[in-house]
């Protein structure tokens, strides 16, 4: 491993990084697709309405089977292409709002009102005969492009592209979802810039200091070495400096003043992870996933999960100290929708958008973007070589 002075310096001359547009374009952003994202919260879909979303500006639209199951169809009806998600769901299928065409599970027609009730959709039994409460038959009418679904971890997730025996990793676990001593709970947040941005964003320590004054750290400046490490798709950043210390709600993590050991991760292509753990009894973990709706808009799925240093009830826990972590954390990421629309406001303002310059401590930023570029451009071959270096900046 090598010190900081011997790691050679970014390129000073400022290089293309992102094609904005592309890596949001289904048709366009190569291996990005062969991923799983979130679509909703498990919550969020009920057997009651069906529920619009966007992934990489296709229109999807989910509802819950028969079975309860998630299902998610192209959402535009084979008839006059209304949306889908504009109509109701009735036993597990979904019925268009314009001539209530209705579609099952696997996309398939079911029923046609205007064609009465012999012309398809009977319910039959194995002879072929009508009888209620049976089989569906489908018309021959087509199919609606069906996309391939999972639920885990209190989300659902859709796979765009195409059969999801292609998944290049499987969908991120929650982390610490169903342990015990753990809390953990969700914040859904739109974000006005596009995955790359934000993944940076999330990953980012120094622009804590400028946007989160106050809420995160404190002004103190002082040097930060770390290493970064990427390896199989991932780029991990391990900071060593173990008194390091997060401000505002941090102090209730650690009251005795415990060394922080705090990592940032990145999993391609879109998750990060963020830990401060101090001791085997207290923990505050960030993890977010990114569902891109078109460049510069995207759907984040914000999973955090925490530890308290205290032998407390979980119903103490749940209900007393829940809503006041929940109100910190909605500050500081209502911080970073702010900054990331003032940077989407810069890089769409004249041509060269996605252009930047980088430093040392913009290391993790390259690595990051080599990844996604890899998989943007068809994801062919190894990929870029694995990794070690060590940097320093000051916060």
């Amino acid at each position: 491993m090598r010190n900081p002075a011997d790691v050679p310096a970014l390129a000073p001359a400022p290089v293309p990084t992102v094609d904005l547009e592309a890596e949001a374009d289904l048709a366009r952003c190569g291996a990005l697709k062969d991923h799983w994202y979130v679509a909703c919260l498990s919550s969020e879909l009920t057997r009651r309405a069906p529920l619009a979303r966007t992934f990489f500006g296709t229109n999807v639209v989910l509802f819950r089977d028969e079975r309860g199951q998630p299902v998610a169809l192209r959402d535009r009806c084979l008839h006059r292409n209304a949306r889908l998600s504009a109509g109701a769901v009735f036993d597990g299928r979904l019925g268009c709002p314009y001539h209530g065409w209705v579609y099952d599970g696997s996309g398939a027609v079911v029923e046609v009102p205007s064609l009465g009730p012999s012309q398809c959709g009977e319910s039959l039994d194995a002879r072929g005969h009508a009888r209620a409460g049976l089989q569906v038959r489908p018309c021959d009418l087509g199919r609606l492009q069906r996309f391939d679904t999972l639920e885990q971890d209190g989300l659902v997730f859709v796979f765009p592209g195409g059969d999801s025996q292609r998944a290049r990793r499987p969908a991120f676990r929650v982390p610490f979802w169903g342990q015990p001593e753990w809390s953990v709970y969700f914040m859904v947040t739109r974000f006005p810039n596009g995955v790359t941005n934000l993944v940076e964003n999330f990953m980012d320590v120094p622009h804590t200091v400028f946007v989160h004054a106050g809420w995160f750290r404190d002004t103190a400046r002082k040097r930060v070495p770390a290493t970064v490490k990427r390896s199989e798709g991932r780029v991990l950043v391990t900071y060593k400096q173990a008194q390091d210390t997060v401000s505002g709600l941090g102090r209730l993590f650690n009251p005795s003043g415990m060394p922080m050991v705090h990592t940032d991760h990145f999993i391609s292509p879109n998750v990060t992870r963020v830990d401060y753990l101090w001791g085997e009894r207290s923990g505050f973990v960030i993890n977010s996933q990114i569902t891109p709706i078109g460049p510069m808009d995207s759907l984040v799925y914000t999973a955090i999960s925490y530890r308290l240093p205290y032998d407390l009830p979980r119903s103490l826990v749940g209900h007393a100290l829940q809503p006041l972590v929940r109100w910190y954390t909605t500050q500081v990421i209502t911080q970073d929708v702010d900054i990331m629309r003032v940077q989407r406001e810069g890089l769409l303002n004249g041509p060269g958008g996605g252009v930047f310059s980088g430093t040392e401590a913009d290391l993790l930023h390259s690595d990051i973007e080599a990844y996604r570029r890899w998989l943007r451009e068809g994801g062919q071959g190894a990929g870029p070589p694995d990794a070690e270096r060590d940097i320093a900046f000051w916060i």
